[in-house]
């Protein structure tokens, strides 16, 4: 019976080590078999990414040394016991780590007795100037800024999972429409009679196509093998995708997403959070000239063949601390507290630049992605009624190429609309569309 409650308490120990290690992690969910959401995608490589664990550990340290700050406001309890042996011709006091027991010279005393001792004695700090509350602030703030960090990296990793799966769809559909072009102008160049100079012009443009197509194929590849990357998967994986590659235009206002991106970027919460701990650091350095008063109890059970001789005792302590570095450091933490304060100002001066740009960037794709997909349109619908019967060799090469080209210009335009979305949802911190 013993046995197996030593065993459950052990697992219990061990489930609650692993809640708190996944507390900051988004698990993914999902089959590998089917085709990769962008949902999953982002949830995977929150799951693997490198860095994203690396500072989900900067947090759990935190978490920890703020527990140990907190700590600060209990007493400190120590026990001891001891069997000493002595021949002493004058009376000593044993060290600190020994009890700080007295012991004096006693004539009936033989070389083979020992002197026992046991004990409990507890210090509580009464008043520490705010030196402890200070402390545990700046754990406080220390854990914050940890968070802030973990915020920063993981949306950084979001970027990039947009970014690759949304550059593997924009070369899925382009490997599509290239597919559609090479296989409408062999069936247009089948069964027809040609001059000579005709048929290496056919040829040739043939040729271009399926080069083309075979490039297009290892582009694929290497998107495939950057998606990989990002997902942090073995590189061997073959990972197939899923997602909607659309133009969804969107109404931003530009006032609304800077101040957005100074209440949600983490990299400016992380800067105040530094500043608040160089704030408790100056603060701390100040309190050095308050004294700590300090309440110490302790009991005792001593003698030499027993325990007979009892102590009891209580003491009101007020200690001043006196260091000659004080102005020195004094001076270091609002010199700090200077640089934190310049750089939280160039980090929001930046925040506001990479709003601008990438609100400009989403703008100018918006209206752009526009313009495309009302040509792509009017090209599908005029060359819906065309006959290409009507049309010299020349020509008809030409209307394939067109087709293409204006093809691929309307599928860009949709992916960079979409990184653009990402571009500004990075820069403001948060999803825009909520």
């Amino acid at each position: 019976m013993k046995n197996k409650i030593i065993l459950f308490l052990t697992c219990l120990c061990f489930c609650a080590g692993l809640a708190g290690a996944q507390k900051y992690r988004i698990k993914y969910s999902t089959d590998d078999k089917d085709p990769l959401s962008l949902e999953n995608a982002i949830r995977l490589a929150l799951e693997n990414n490198y860095n994203l664990l690396l500072t989900e550990q900067d947090v759990v340290i935190s978490e920890q040394r703020l527990k140990e700050a907190k700590f600060l406001y209990l007493p400190e309890i120590s026990f001891n016991a001891a069997a000493t042996g002595y021949n002493l011709d004058s009376p000593i006091v044993l060290p600190d780590n020994l009890g700080l027991r007295y012991i004096a010279p006693a004539k009936n005393h033989n070389t083979e007795d020992l002197f026992y001792g046991v004990g409990v004695s507890a210090t509580q700090y009464l008043y520490t100037g705010g030196r402890t509350s200070s402390t545990v602030s700046m754990a406080n703030a220390g854990l914050k800024e940890a968070m802030s960090r973990y915020e920063a990296v993981k949306y950084a990793v979001i970027y990039q999972v947009k970014e690759a799966f949304f550059q593997q769809l924009f070369l899925q559909r382009k490997e599509a429409l290239l597919k559609d072009m090479v296989s409408k102008a062999e069936k247009y160049v089948t069964g027809k009679h040609y001059k000579q100079w005709e048929r290496v012009l056919v040829q040739a443009e043939l040729a271009k196509m399926n080069s083309k197509l075979a490039a297009l194929k290892e582009e694929l590849s290497s998107a495939n093998l950057k998606l990989i990357n990002v997902l942090n998967k073995e590189l061997n994986s073959k990972v197939v995708i899923s997602g909607e590659f659309d133009f969804n235009p969107i109404n931003v206002d530009l006032a609304k997403a800077t101040l957005w991106a100074m209440e949600f970027r983490p990299e400016l919460k992380s800067a105040l959070y530094k500043l608040e701990m160089d704030n408790i650091s100056v603060k701390l350095s100040l309190a050095r000239r308050y004294p700590n008063i300090l309440l110490g109890v302790g009991y005792d059970r001593q003698g030499e063949d027993n325990l007979k001789d009892e102590n009891f005792q209580a003491t009101l302590a007020l200690k001043l601390p006196f260091g000659y570095d004080y102005g020195t450091q004094l001076k270091q933490k609002r010199a700090e507290q200077r640089q934190s304060n310049l750089k939280r100002a160039a980090i929001e001066d930046a925040i506001r630049s990479e709003v601008l740009e990438a609100y400009n960037n989403l703008m100018f794709w918006q209206d752009e992605t526009a313009v495309r997909i009302s040509t792509w349109d009017t090209i599908n619908k005029e060359l819906g009624g065309l006959n290409y019967n009507t049309l010299s060799k020349e020509e008809a090469i030409k209307v394939f190429n067109y087709y293409y080209e204006a093809g691929v210009d309307y599928l860009e335009g949709i992916k960079e609309h979409m990184l653009a979305l990402a571009r500004l949802e990075l820069a403001v911190g948060q999803d825009i569309r909520e």
